[in-house]
């Protein structure tokens, strides 16, 4: 029995009974464990005084958006929350970490076979060519959520499978091993249900709706790199994506980075600014920092606080504006608190809209030349530890780890500092990069920075 729940009433706000009844149903289920049994019909019609079927068309809804699950002859459960994350080019362990959830592998099956008429087409390959088909089991938490299939050319990354952990970053190694950086992808989602092998893998049960992403991804130059066909439990996992309407054709023709004029910001640009310091930082930054520190982000004091550093501030403000005169990003740098025979970046920011675009490689390039045109000595930043991305940005751009930590109290985040040389350049083929956190800057309400608020940047 629902003991202390508020019956609904037939008429309150002029909704259904039903809608009133599943919202309070959903309002006491977010308080239970995945599993939990929810009451019985009989027993939800005594507690809110409601019909038989008002009570079964507010179950429906709660099924239908799988807050709950039935089982024949079993009864009605709490279903486990759903894993959230954005449609981008991150690998599974990138995914789940800057969710806040341990990323997992089991490794299921590795062979050579042909690339075959399927595959090689997608990878660029002949189809009697060899490729790596490498099955794995991924975990979030311990749980199996997907399994996935990846396609490999063998000849190019022959004795990957050997450095390929259960919690490794496979884009981190093919950086790092093979001087491979990834820079786009297609991508389709499909819905197929769950046969007999699913359901062992994944623990789910025949006919369990599952979402079947396919993935062939280039690298820097263009080349295939990747093809990877991974089949996500329906009831555990949904994907996020930024939209915004197109344009008539013809009104605001494609533009490059190339094209992103870059110069000084304004006092007027302030609110620009702030409206792509705030969509970065919930599309980027949810499960690096608690929701409630995004959730407090309030535009309209960003947009003063950061007026008046484009006005009065020590650091430098300069941004990336395309056509017809949109900011799509922006930077800050300026001599480093710490040390200022230094250059420091503090930020770096781009907006969704413009991401894997090179608008941030652009805007990074620019700083670390001021920097060094100032005739500091080196260049340096912050990055939350756990954002690879962006670390794979900041090494194609020369800066490494010097060693400095640190952990802000308010987001409690490991942040690791970068440091660049004025003679070291980017190794040769690693010239984009993927966008992180970087940096310190005063926090909206004016503080100053030792209660920062970290910068970050979307895709560059």
């Amino acid at each position: 029995m629902l003991d202390g729940e508020v019956q609904p009433a037939e008429d309150a706000g002029g909704q259904p009974k039903y809608r009133q009844l599943r919202a309070a149903l959903a309002a006491l289920i977010r308080g239970l464990p995945a599993g939990s049994p929810v009451p019985t019909e009989r027993e939800l019609c005594l507690s809110y005084g409601v019909s038989r079927s008002t009570v079964r068309q507010a179950l429906q809804q709660l099924e239908l958006e799988q807050r709950i699950y039935r089982r024949q002859g079993k009864g009605t459960f709490v279903a486990q929350a759903k894993i959230e994350q954005p449609l981008e080019l991150t690998s599974h362990t990138e995914g789940m970490r800057a969710r806040g959830i341990i990323p997992g592998s089991k490794l299921i099956d590795v062979r050579r076979i042909p690339a075959g008429a399927d595959v090689g087409p997608r990878l660029g390959l002949a189809p009697d060519a060899e490729v790596l088909r490498i099955e794995r089991l991924r975990l979030a938490d311990g749980d199996p959520i997907a399994i996935e299939v990846l396609y490999l050319s063998a000849a190019r990354f022959d004795g990957i499978t050997s450095a390929l952990g259960e919690s490794g970053s496979l884009y981190q190694l093919l950086y790092s091993d093979y001087g491979v950086e990834l820079a786009s992808a297609e991508e389709t989602i499909e819905a197929v249900v769950a046969g007999h092998r699913e359901v062992e893998l994944l623990g789910s049960w025949p006919g369990a709706p599952l979402l079947l992403l396919s993935r062939r991804t280039l690298d820097t130059r263009g080349q295939p790199t990747e093809y990877v066909r991974s089949l996500y439990r329906g009831d555990r996992f949904r994907f996020r994506t930024h939209l915004e309407r197109p344009h008539e054709r013809g009104s605001a023709p494609a533009w490059s980075a190339g094209d992103a004029n870059l110069r000084p910001a304004r006092r007027e640009d302030s609110r620009a600014l702030a409206r792509v310091f705030v969509e970065a930082w919930r599309g980027s930054y949810r499960g690096v920092v608690d929701d409630s520190v995004i959730a407090a982000l309030d535009e309209d004091e960003i947009t003063d606080w950061l007026g008046n550093l484009v006005t009065t501030g020590v650091q430098h403000t300069l941004v990336a504006e395309v056509p017809p005169g949109r900011v799509v990003g922006f930077t800050r740098y300026g001599d480093d608190p710490d040390d200022p025979r230094d250059g420091h970046v503090y930020a770096l920011y781009v907006a969704p809209e413009a991401a894997g675009r090179g608008v941030g490689r652009r805007l990074l390039e620019r700083a670390i030349g001021e920097i060094e045109t100032r005739g500091r000595r080196a260049a340096t930043l912050w990055v939350f530890e756990a954002n690879g991305r962006a670390r794979a940005l900041y090494a194609a751009a020369g800066f490494e780890p010097d060693g400095a930590q640190r952990i802000e109290p308010r987001y409690g985040a490991d942040e690791i500092r970068m440091r660049r040389e004025p003679s070291r350049r980017a190794p040769a083929g690693r010239a984009n990069g993927a966008g992180g956190a970087v940096g310190t800057a005063a926090a909206p309400d004016g503080r100053a920075a030792a209660g920062s608020l970290p910068d970050q940047a979307a895709l560059p």
